[in-house]
């Protein structure tokens, strides 16, 4: 998001058009995130537990052979289960998804108030740049 940021134009600011256009940009981008963040969330999620359920077999009793080749898919399905869960905690998906919908909303209160007139150029500008501020991991 940082590619596009907002840089004020004189005391004032741009047009009202200008910065209904910038957050309506922004908007965009973060649904775009949130799309993207949520369904790698959600692979992450579901890898994790069919990795961890993989195991289950094993406790059923079968024949020798089969048991070796059942504790070796267990192990690795262990293991892929612990990597998967370590890379949504290191990457803090959950977190980022929380505080992007959070911009998400704001932006949506920023639009509206700035469509109703409620809200100035100036204070719609001021609260457009923290909403960015917030949402730079996008």
């Amino acid at each position: 998001m940082s590619d596009r940021g907002f840089v004020p134009e004189g005391q004032h600011g741009p047009p009202a058009g200008d910065l209904s256009s910038l957050i309506q940009r922004t908007r965009d981008q973060v649904a775009k995130y949130l799309g993207q963040a949520r369904t790698r969330q959600r692979r992450l999620l579901n890898v994790a537990i069919v990795a961890a359920l993989a195991g289950a077999p094993a406790v059923v009793g079968v024949q020798p052979s089969v048991w070796r080749i059942l504790c070796i898919l267990a192990a690795v399905c262990s293991l892929v289960a612990a990597v998967v869960t370590q890379l949504q905690k290191s990457n803090s998906v959950g977190e980022n998804v929380s505080r992007a919908e959070t911009v998400r909303a704001r932006l949506e209160v920023l639009n509206i108030g700035l469509i109703s007139g409620n809200l100035s150029q100036e204070q719609a500008a001021t609260e457009y740049a923290a909403c960015v501020e917030q949402s730079s991991f996008i």
